[in-house]
């Protein structure tokens, strides 16, 4: 028997050594681009607390009352190196318990610590506000940890950026210690005072006006514009001071004009005040609104109120069914605004802007239309009433005589559409010929009239027997079956 399985190992061998061979070409992608990153040294992100220890040092007198000797309330801690799309957290251990806690910038959950962004300074501030309310002693380890990615082009070099693995993330980390120490220990009793305050005063009396940070005070809105006499309320936010604690006095408002009067009151949920006052009659004001800080420093900021007139309309007393009009409500410039035109509590036509265009159906003959103006949901104005009437019947306005005397031009008034409503001439007796129409004599009542819907029509009626005195009497009837008076001519 021939043995054949000699060859087929030196193949296997051959292919094996060829696999290593490709393995050892290919690029070392380990360690999450790390081969990258230490090769390149933009690429990294570097975090340096200012501090290493913040201490809150505590004094227990010889009667057992606690007093505050030292305070490190902030820590600011930098960061370096080309990067984008900053991520920070804290990690916040305390050693004796092992409880831990984790914040991001704008958290809200805990009032003892806060993580604020400071993108200016290329740096994030930690803030501390011990609770001295059971004094103790306490440390606790904080860990912040911080993750980057890189940014699209690294320095001018372009064969740098492309050295760069898709979704890489920079991260850095620093720790620092918060220490709680107690002298002189022995019972714990807080100093009492006479404030429900206290103990959160012990703290906040402590901070330095860099705790604080810069004062600043902004409004809601900047312009009110409104009605005359209409009640307006404005917010008023406070920056680098808790409004219950840290500032001097209530806020200082100052009003431009004279007589002006303006309520003022606290919103502690938004540590916000809410301004209140009436638009002027006529014309603008200027609202200000001052504070000072406990530490001397002082901020301003005002807003303009403005009344704006309510603009008289014109409107028609009485519409007609079938006919289209048109109607400028004239709404006031503001925000809330609106025009309803209505029925009872039927809603015919509203809109918040420009023009409104209705019509009246034929069935509303009778009825009362109401057009109001609404600024804020609230009337403004008065209301103003249209009636809804059927079309008058036609009627004759005047008899000329013209030529020799032998004819005579007849003026009609008929009311409608200018076609659909033409009215007749008729004789109902005396010495005269069926009258003729006159065409392209027919001409508006009245050119100001909008919509047109009285109308002249023009009628030339002969005499029938010269023989005889030209006498007679007409009626006008139009085509809904309205007639006029008769009208009765003498020669």
């Amino acid at each position: 028997m021939i043995d054949r399985r000699q060859p087929r190992r030196r193949v296997e061998i051959y292919f094996v050594l060829y696999i290593v061979a490709l393995v050892l070409l290919l690029p070392d992608w380990s360690n999450n681009g790390e081969n990258v990153v230490s090769s390149l040294p933009n690429l990294r992100l570097d975090l340096q607390p200012e501090r290493v220890r913040m201490e809150l040092r505590l004094i227990r007198d010889s009667v057992g009352g606690i007093r505050l000797r030292t305070l490190d309330s902030i820590n600011v801690i930098r960061y370096t190196g080309e990067i984008s799309d900053l991520r920070i957290t804290a990690r916040i251990e305390e050693v004796e318990t092992g409880q831990v806690m984790t914040i991001e910038p704008g958290e809200t959950t805990t009032r003892l610590f806060e993580l604020v962004r400071q993108p200016e300074r290329q740096a994030v501030m930690f803030r501390w506000r011990p609770d001295v309310s059971v004094p103790s002693p306490r440390t606790f380890r904080v860990t912040i940890n911080g993750s980057a990615a890189p940014p699209g082009t690294v320095g001018a070099n372009s064969a740098d950026a492309d050295r760069i693995p898709p979704g890489l993330r920079l991260n850095g980390s620093a720790q620092f210690l918060l220490t709680t120490s107690i002298e002189n220990e022995g019972p714990s009793r807080l100093i009492a005072t006479q404030t429900i305050y206290d103990t959160g005063r012990i703290t906040d009396l402590l901070r330095s006006s860099s705790d604080l940070g810069t004062f600043w005070i902004d409004v809601a809105r900047e312009r009110i514009i409104t009605l005359p006499t209409r009640e307006w309320a404005n917010r008023i936010s406070i920056g680098g001071a808790d409004i219950r604690r840290d500032l001097i006095g209530m806020p200082v408002v100052r009003v431009s004009m004279a007589g002006v009067d303006v309520d003022k009151s606290f919103d502690t949920a938004q540590r916000s005040v809410v301004i209140r006052g009436h638009a002027p009659r006529t014309g603008s004001y200027t609202v200000s609104v001052f504070a000072k800080r406990r530490d001397g420093q002082t901020a301003e900021a005002s807003f303009l109120v403005s009344s704006i007139p309510l603009p008289t309309i014109d409107v028609p007393d009485v519409v007609y069914p079938g006919i289209e009009y048109v109607i400028d409500p004239k709404l006031p410039d503001l925000e809330d605004v609106k025009a309803i035109l209505r029925s009872g509590d039927r809603e015919i036509v509203s809109v918040r802007s420009g023009t409104m265009r209705f019509t009246a159906p034929t069935n509303d003959t009778g009825s009362v239309y109401i057009l109001e103006r609404l600024v804020d949901g609230q009337r403004a104005g008065p209301s103003t009433s249209i009636r809804v009437r059927s079309f008058p019947g036609p009627e004759i306005t005047d008899v000329r005589s013209v030529g020799q005397g032998d004819r005579k031009k007849v003026i009609v008034k008929f009311y409608g559409d200018p076609n659909r409503d033409r009215p007749f001439l008729e004789v109902v007796e005396g010495n005269a010929q069926p009258p003729r129409k006159q065409y392209g004599n027919r001409h508006a009542a009245d050119p100001s009239e909008a919509p047109t819907v009285t109308w002249l029509e023009e009628f030339l009626v002969l005499r029938k027997d010269n023989n005889r005195p030209f006498t007679f009497k007409l009626q006008a009837r139009d085509q809904r079956g309205w007639t006029s008076r008769v009208w009765t001519e003498n020669e």
